[in-house]
């Protein structure tokens, strides 16, 4: 699934950042960031579509679209607050771990997906 990939490459992004205190590593960083939301997000929201029931295509990713913009909302202010209270580095592992949580699930849903596909 190449959401996972991209979850993946965003996830090495965040890893990154821990390897050295170089500020060229940022460079390597964003670069692996922003490919990695390149491959994700279409492929997230044509999943988001195709799950859709006929005719409520519009409801799914008005849904979908406002879950994307509350998690911007939300965690841009608990990232900093996460740095203000643990610092900077225990905050690059925090969302390291979460990154890994989120491959995790991608890949039980890939599963239940499958046998849904072998029932139907």
């Amino acid at each position: 699934m190449l959401t996972s990939l991209g979850i993946i490459l965003t996830l090495l992004s965040f890893t990154v950042l821990n390897l050295t205190s170089y500020s060229g590593i940022l460079i390597m960083s964003i670069l692996l960031m922003t490919i990695g939301e390149m491959i994700g997000f279409p492929y997230s929201n044509a999943f988001a579509m195709e799950r859709s029931k006929k005719g409520k295509k519009g409801q799914y990713l008005a849904m979908y679209l406002m879950a994307f913009s509350l998690a911007n909302v939300f965690a841009h202010n608990g990232g900093l607050q996460l740095i203000d209270q643990l610092g900077y580095d225990t905050t690059w592992h925090i969302m390291s771990a979460l990154g890994v949580l989120g491959v995790f699930l991608l890949y039980i849903l890939n599963i239940i997906l499958k046998n849904e596909a072998s029932q139907s």
